[in-house]
């Protein structure tokens, strides 16, 4: 099972046209998350700041839940696992894991990816480097690579 984190999820969604680069290997990584080849998951922590990050770039309330929501529905269509918010003692008890995350809204991130048994998280955010040596952290196109084609 592979974590996918909010850069991996906004490539997809909202930020397809500024992240041109990342857009085409994200959407083949989700066809193959769409078709079973993959097996993932992400978080209520993601879902929430996709939605936040639509209401953040829009113009005004009303355009950013829309998108905000269009976002969450592409989102949920595909046969994602779901992981709940962490509890505080979920949080606390595996936090000194992960002390070397440098943002520190990485973490709920992390601790869920790590309990639930993910094999990686799957991001374009370099903060995770951090954490690769405890929970390897990839990008949508270094698991491409890996799968057969045809």
């Amino acid at each position: 099972m592979l974590y996918i984190d909010t850069s991996v999820l906004l490539v997809y969604t909202l930020t397809q046209t500024v992240e041109r680069e990342r857009y085409r290997p994200t959407a083949e990584f989700f066809a193959h998350v769409a078709s079973g080849a993959l097996a993932a998951a992400t978080s209520f922590y993601a879902l929430h700041e996709v939605h936040v990050f639509a209401l953040n770039s829009a113009p005004d309330f009303s355009v950013g839940a829309a998108y905000g929501r269009a976002a969450l529905v592409q989102i949920l269509s595909l046969p994602l696992q779901l992981f709940p918010l962490l509890s505080r003692v979920e949080r606390r008890r595996h936090a000194a894991r992960f002390a070397s995350l440098r943002d520190s809204s990485d973490l709920p991130h992390a601790v869920a990816a790590a309990i639930h048994g993910c094999e990686a998280i799957v991001t374009y955010d370099s903060h995770f480097d951090a954490v690769s040596t405890v929970l390897p952290c990839r990008r949508p196109e270094d698991f491409l690579a890996q799968l057969p084609r045809g």
